[in-house]
């Protein structure tokens, strides 16, 4: 406060609680927000009640020394209660005291802090057993003054071990209290959110003991915990290939240690702070780890060896002889499961030295594998791979060391019979066939697909006639087809098989809609030249549902594109009638096959997908003219209506604006248009007595239009791809 009376704004900075050197004593540093700056502000919290609380954000008092008024501002009031709250400790009063409560008296018997030789005093107790109680009230209190010297004293040579005796001393005698301190000590110990503390409580020494006093939560006193058990359990270690580097074994090992801690041990405890010192630790570790094993060349070529292997016997429930080659992969899905977690500098190193090292000549193999194990770990590298760097694999699948691997993940999508894997390869395909990605040789790699694998993909539709039932290829043609009837009556694991036969094809289907929302003119050419569109919808006559629905998907994709291309195949093939004739089994059931069919008739309305609305309404009519239980079949009828009077409207050249035609010729300006005329039109084969909300809004355009001129001009809109290409 300056001597007019003026408060003397110094800037904005970070306060800073610690011990001030020039003056031996605990108090503030307040640091410029740019570090070349001056110090805008240095004073120690004075003995004296002289600091004052001025609303949520201001903290005010007067140098007793200097007689200077200062006033600390903050952004937020969290900032000014934490200062408030170091300033009360330190004088020995509650922070929700008022000023003129808190007396020597008081004040002596709080033990307050009245300068840095009483916080330098601060010791921990011994760790003696008549001393648990006052160290469990140390940790519980503990505030950023108190913390680091908490932590030094704990951390003193010999101190947890002199604890941990006492832990078996008491587990050994039954003291029940004694041990629920002892665990309030070491949760306290951990929220204190030291990493150095909880790598010392979590070391090959001390992890046994710290997991045993873990175990006494007097919240659970009639319930069994084993943490040690678990912990100390060896055969959750596995080396696949062994590794010589101890600090690599120990990381490993605490990042086990870490998990289990923050994820069982101290689930119902753990603050966020805690949570994201324990997490930067195992993130930490990891670093360490993944650079260790890439350094490590001749680990690598050991793990690689050990992937290419091949079981010596076929075991009969699914890998158990080849176990060795399946710790191999597991332990090579962890490492890339690790890395994606890093830097982008540091995946880059790891997926550099893998590739070296044939990465994707082991996948080869692997996808094709009998050991279901192996197949899915290998999937879920490549996905992290595909995410990481897709051009390196789709160059892989173009030259000529790898052109089955493309082939075997079609393999795997078609014939294996785990449904959440035929996901994972539709995930891996769809991403090597995404031509947002293909930035550099987008044309190269979708030829080769298109001429090389695109029928193998296909092929549940292009050769119905080969595949049977439940998904086994016929190579003499003898198969039930695509739209064969299925028997009900069947054994479970016929059952199995013909539902993962179902999941590969609708996994296809969508594979296809993906392609012809992505790949334009490819996709188009492969769908005439194989009909495809024609033999997907053939699953309208499937009885599984979702078969179904996926049928009407890719008909809904291919009209979404509003390509003239498709919509005439459509009409040129009568690719509705299977739509119509599901709708006439659904009517008025309200399920999701009938809803999707009013979406799909509801689009094309709202489009104004010309040639299809004339398709529907032409042959159709008769199906749906009379349906009342919703109004889209009905202004699907209405757009059908507009449509044909503005294109005779236009073929007598009565549409466009006076600057060509002059209008309408021969009539009145204040002639109601034909167009409007027909919508009160209630003839045969119109509304009758229906209105639809729709029908309103077009009248009132009408007469809120400008001229009579302009609004008979307009007609009613059209696609613009459609209108373009003479549609």
């Amino acid at each position: 406060l300056g001597v007019d009376g003026q408060w003397d704004d110094r800037g904005t900075g970070y306060v800073n609680c610690e011990l001030i050197a020039e003056y031996d004593s605990l108090g503030f540093r307040v640091s410029a927000e740019n570090p070349t700056d001056k110090e805008l502000l240095v004073t120690k919290i004075f003995e004296e009640e002289v600091f004052q609380r001025q609303g949520d954000t201001i903290v005010t008092w007067t140098n007793p020394e200097t007689r200077e008024d200062v006033a600390l501002s903050f952004q937020e009031a969290k900032g000014a209660q934490q200062v408030w709250e170091i300033i009360c400790q330190v004088q020995g009063r509650s922070p929700n005291d008022p000023l003129e409560e808190a007396d020597d008296a008081g004040a002596s018997d709080a033990a307050r802090l009245n300068g840095s030789e009483d916080l330098r005093d601060i010791k921990v107790p011994a760790a003696e057993l008549q001393n648990l109680e006052q160290l469990h009230d140390l940790v519980a209190n503990a505030s950023n003054l108190t913390r680091d010297r908490i932590v030094e004293g704990v951390m003193a040579e010999g101190y947890l071990t002199k604890l941990f005796q006492i832990f078996r001393d008491c587990e050994d005698l039954e003291m029940t209290n004694s041990l629920h301190s002892l665990f309030r000590i070491f949760r306290g110990l951990i929220m204190l959110h030291e990493p150095s503390l909880i790598e010392q409580c979590l070391s090959d020494s001390h992890v046994l003991d710290t997991m045993g006093i873990l175990e006494h939560d007097p919240d659970y006193q009639t319930h069994e915990i084993r943490h040690r058990s678990y912990v100390g359990d060896l055969a959750h270690f596995k080396q696949a290939i062994p590794i010589k580097d101890p600090e690599t074994v120990a990381k490993i090992h605490l990042n086990f240690r870490l998990h289990y801690l923050k994820d069982v041990v101290m689930a119902r405890y753990i603050d966020d702070m805690s949570f994201s010192t324990i997490r930067e630790l195992i993130a930490l570790n990891n670093v360490d780890i993944i650079k260790e094993v890439q350094r490590d060349t001749q680990l690598l070529d050991q793990l690689f060896d050990l992937c290419r292997s091949t079981p010596p016997t076929k075991s009969g429930n699914g890998g158990a002889a080849g176990g060795g080659r399946q710790n191999g992969f597991l332990f090579l899905r962890e490492l890339f499961e690790i890395a994606k977690q890093l830097s982008i500098s540091n995946q880059m190193d790891f997926f550099r030295a893998v590739s070296n090292h044939g990465l994707f000549t082991i996948l080869e193999s692997a996808v094709q594998a009998d050991d279901p194990v192996i197949v899915t770990a290998s999937t879920e590298i490549m996905l992290v791979t595909l995410n990481h760097d897709p051009s390196a694999v789709r160059s892989f699948m173009m030259n000529d060391k790898g052109p089955g691997l493309l082939k075997n993940l079609i393999h795997a999508l078609l014939h294996y019979a785990d449904t959440g894997l035929k996901g994972q390869v539709t995930e891996i395909l769809r991403c090597l066939l995404d031509a947002s990605q293909l930035a550099h040789v987008p044309d190269k790699f979708l030829n080769y697909f298109y001429e090389t694998h695109m029928d193998d993909l296909a092929s549940p539709f292009l050769q119905a006639d080969k595949w049977s039932v439940d998904g086994r290829f016929c190579k003499d043609g003898h198969g039930e087809g695509a739209g064969a009837a299925v028997s009900r009556h069947c054994t479970a694991e016929e059952q199995d098989r013909r539902e993962a036969w179902d999941a590969a094809r609708k996994h296809v289907v969508e594979l296809l809609s993906f392609a012809v929302e992505h790949h334009s003119f490819r996709i188009k050419y492969y769908m005439l030249r194989h009909d495809v569109l024609h033999k997907v919808l053939v699953l309208l006559e499937q009885p599984d549902k979702h078969l179904i629905l996926a049928a009407l998907r890719f008909l809904r994709q291919c009209i979404g594109v509003n390509e003239i291309f498709y919509n005439r195949l459509i009409v040129k093939k009568d690719l509705f009638s299977g739509v119509i004739a599901l709708l006439k089994q659904h009517l008025h059931r309200n399920n999701l096959i009938n809803s999707t069919i009013i979406e799909l008739l509801d689009f094309i309305r709202t489009k104004n997908i010309k040639i299809l609305i004339k398709h529907l309404v032409e042959k159709y009519r008769t199906v749906y003219e009379n349906l009342r239980y919703v109004d889209t079949f009905q202004q699907l009828i209405i757009k059908y209506d507009q449509n044909e009077e503005y294109a005779k409207d236009e073929a007598a050249g009565n549409v466009g604006g006076e600057a060509h035609s002059g209008g309408y010729s021969g009539r009145g300006r204040d002639a109601p248009s034909n167009l409007a005329n027909r919508r009160q039109s209630t003839g045969p084969g119109g509304l009758g007595a229906f209105r639809s909300r729709s029908e309103d809004e077009n009248d009132d355009d009408y007469f809120e239009g400008g001229s009579d001129d302009e609004a008979e001009s307009a007609g009613p809109p059209a696609p613009p791809r459609e209108n373009a290409a003479g549609g």
